[in-house]
């Protein structure tokens, strides 16, 4: 009897004991939690003692597609920032953009030379008369009008007033006034050395004079 009733009296304080324990082991729980919570709050929280945390801007990686190598997409990384110009790239294509202020390239002199040469040479001609047929008071005369210019000649004109010779007839050339006769539509353009045929009949005096030439105008 004795035994069991000291049991019996032992087990409250046992359990006692036991609660005790428990309860030291919450209380430390429970600090461990308040100090985490501490931590958390001094570290992430909005405290009127801390900066805000700048969020750094940087180049965006490029992300790999499913599938992709990661050597393809450093490759693909590679291309995309090749493509950004540098400050001083940039400026000097601003710089070969700009129009060039160099003279244009002047002829050269030879090139010049003969340009100016042929634009100086007009169209000249020539004008030969030939006594075909003669008689009593008249005559029967070729006139030949030769280009000796280095253009060819778009027309041509002859000066007939020629002492004591009265032009009655003539061909393949048209009078014009004063003595003077032009070339028709039909052979006034003569190339260079290019010659057209024409002639005249005509009364002569005593004191005729029929050149072996007579003066001749050319024009272009």
């Amino acid at each position: 009897m004795g035994d069991a009733a000291g049991a019996h009296d032992d087990a409250p304080g046992g359990r006692g004991r036991l609660h005790g324990r428990l309860l030291q082991v919450l209380g430390g729980v429970s600090a461990v939690a308040a100090l985490i919570a501490l931590w958390q709050f001094g570290v992430f929280g909005e405290g009127p003692d801390r900066d805000p945390v700048d969020v750094i801007e940087g180049v965006e990686t490029p992300s790999v597609p499913d599938g992709e190598s990661e050597s393809e997409g450093a490759a693909s990384a590679g291309a995309a920032s090749a493509t950004v110009e540098s400050p001083s790239e940039s400026s000097a294509a601003a710089t070969s953009a700009e129009p060039s202020s160099a003279s244009p390239t002047p002829a050269a002199p030879s090139e010049t030379a003969s340009a100016a040469t042929e634009a100086a040479a007009p169209a000249s001609c020539t004008a030969n008369l030939t006594l075909e047929n003669a008689w009593d008071d008249s005559v029967e005369v070729t006139v030949e009008v030769v280009s000796t210019g280095s253009v060819a000649s778009a027309s041509w004109e002859i000066d007939l007033d020629l002492r004591d010779v009265e032009i009655y007839n003539h061909w393949a050339m048209r009078e014009l006034e004063d003595g003077r006769y032009g070339s028709e539509d039909w052979n006034g353009r003569l190339d260079p050395e290019e010659n057209a045929i024409a002639g005249f009949q005509a009364t002569v005096g005593d004191h005729a004079e029929l050149p072996d030439a007579v003066a001749c105008t050319a024009r272009a």
